[in-house]
């Protein structure tokens, strides 16, 4: 059994002639009568009685008929879904992003989007790296927006852009008339920071173990679970933290935090888009990610 013959079969019931529905398909009578006695050998079964007054469906050619139709409808709309897929029409693209990401870069990003790719909507579940990560790797999100990079084969990572790490106090903090402080002032300041899975943190960690210290030894005051709750801590005057630059300038810039340098401590951290390896992705997932890198690295190199 073809699509072939049940389209032709549909012709010829809708019809009731063998000749009419050939010329529906563009072939012979001759052709059409043997496609349906094909039919009705594989099925083992009487489909159509032929008369002088025409054709007529059996009972078993009624139950057959209804089946094509319902068969040769999801075909059709499977062609018309991959026809939007591949042309990226009314297509709903779900991404995971960290907080950095989903916070101070997508925003910008979605009016491009819209722009270049109408039919593309995004569904965009935030969390943070880990989360992200796992969620890429469950198949829950197609594309991962991250602020760290995890070793497991089973992801490929693209870098995007490059994000500065800064510490940040409130006006009414002491340090904030500071030039800036050594690596042994910092352990001597409370911390707010982000927890443990966030790229910010892990980051951080990175960074002071590169420099032989202990990053357990910081007189951690609190463990906040979004870079906004960071920031608005540390605005009161409560103790200082590491945050990413780009989600504080227009904070710097009002004078509702400052920054405060650290001789000898510089923190760059990559962001990545990361898919499964191994994977292909879909027409929309492979637009979105040029698009993310075009803009990105033109904005943020």
């Amino acid at each position: 059994m073809t699509l072939r013959q049940l389209e032709l079969f549909i012709a010829v019931a809708e019809s009731k002639s063998f000749s009419q529905g050939g010329e529906r398909l563009s072939l012979t009578q001759s052709t059409v009568s043997q496609h349906i006695a094909a039919l009705e050998e594989e099925f083992g079964a009487r489909l159509i009685d032929r008369t002088g007054k025409g054709v007529f469906l059996t009972r078993g050619g009624e139950l057959f008929l209804q089946q094509a139709r319902r068969i040769v409808a999801e075909v059709g709309n499977l062609r018309q879904t991959m026809n939007s897929f591949l042309g990226l029409k009314d297509i709903v693209l779900t991404i995971g992003a960290s907080n950095i990401p989903a916070n101070y870069l997508l925003p910008d990003l979605l009016g491009p989007i819209r722009k270049k790719y109408p039919g593309i909507s995004l569904n965009v579940t935030a969390g943070d790296s880990w989360e992200i990560l796992k969620a890429v790797k469950d198949r829950q999100v197609e594309i991962g927006f991250v602020g760290t990079r995890s070793e497991d084969p089973a992801f490929d990572f693209v870098p995007v852009c490059v994000d500065r790490l800064i510490l940040i106090v409130g006006a009414a903090h002491p340090l904030r008339q500071s030039p800036g402080i050594t690596l042994d002032e910092l352990f001597e300041q409370e911390l707010i920071i982000r927890e443990s899975g966030s790229g910010t943190y892990q980051n951080l960690e990175r960074a002071l173990i590169r420099t032989g210290r202990d990053p357990g030894k910081l007189k951690i005051l609190a463990r906040l679970g979004s870079n906004e709750a960071v920031r608005r801590t540390v605005s009161t005057g409560l103790g200082c933290a590491f945050v990413s630059d780009l989600s504080v300038q227009e904070d710097l810039d009002r004078g509702e935090v400052y920054q405060v340098n650290i001789h000898d401590l510089q923190i760059e951290r990559q962001l990545w888009l990361s898919t499964l390896n191994n994977r292909t992705c879909s027409p929309a997932a492979q637009a979105l990610i040029s698009l993310i890198l075009d803009r990105c690295q033109r904005d943020h190199p």
